[in-house]
């Protein structure tokens, strides 16, 4: 691979290839194209990927920790119990995909583009999403520590049993979103400022013991 991208004098692209369990870690590969290849549980350790285009891939359990992923696109791909540890994330866009378990922690960079995402189980720690449109993005059970919504839109999706302790969600929309049950705590630090629905906030109320007439 090091050697054919450093021969190379034009942007190369990748279709069907199989890249399993290998160790690119440190390459320079930046603005390739991957489509419909496989890199199960391989290491993208401090790979430059910058502006890299990955379509239909396979990427589970691949290590992304301290690379560099700035304004690279994935689409339609399978990244669930993916590594970005360190990662400069920065204009990244991810839409379509598999994310669930994936480990987002101590990133790099700003706007982080999701979209139509499943995130089930995702640890996703200080992640700025302000102002956002967030569009069918499932948060079940995912760890959204420290993450700002802010003036955030969301457009469907789900925050089912979402851990929301230092989350921020000032002036976010929620009003189409699956919220599930909040606790008092959740309600009174996280979503001060936050636009519910008349239903939802009769659910809130509700789960809390508290009855509706």
């Amino acid at each position: 691979m090091a050697d054919l991208v450093a021969g190379a004098h034009a942007s190369l692209s990748f279709e069907n290839c199989i890249f399993d369990d290998e160790d690119l870690s440190g390459l320079e590969l930046e603005g390739l194209l991957f489509s419909g290849c496989s890199f199960l549980r391989t290491c993208f350790t401090r790979a430059h990927l910058q502006d890299t285009v990955w379509q239909r891939c396979k990427l589970s359990q691949s290590d992304f920790s301290l690379a560099d992923l700035s304004s690279a696109r994935f689409r339609a791909c399978d990244l669930h119990v993916s590594k970005w540890l360190g990662t400069r994330i920065a204009s990244l866009q991810i839409e379509d995909s598999k994310l669930s378990a994936a480990v987002f922690n101590e990133t790099r960079g700003l706007d982080l583009r999701l979209r139509e995402c499943k995130l089930v189980g995702a640890t996703l720690r200080a992640i700025s999403f302000r102002k956002q449109n967030l569009v069918q993005l499932d948060f079940s059970d995912a760890d959204l520590g420290g993450c700002d919504f802010q003036d955030a839109v969301f457009e469907g999706g789900s925050l089912r049993g979402a851990s929301l302790r230092g989350t921020c969600f000032k002036g976010a929309d929620l009003r189409s979103v699956e919220l599930g049950s909040i606790s008092f705590y959740d309600l009174n630090h996280s979503f001060q400022g936050a636009c519910l629905s008349v239903e939802q906030a009769v659910g809130l109320v509700s789960s809390m013991g508290v009855r509706v007439q």
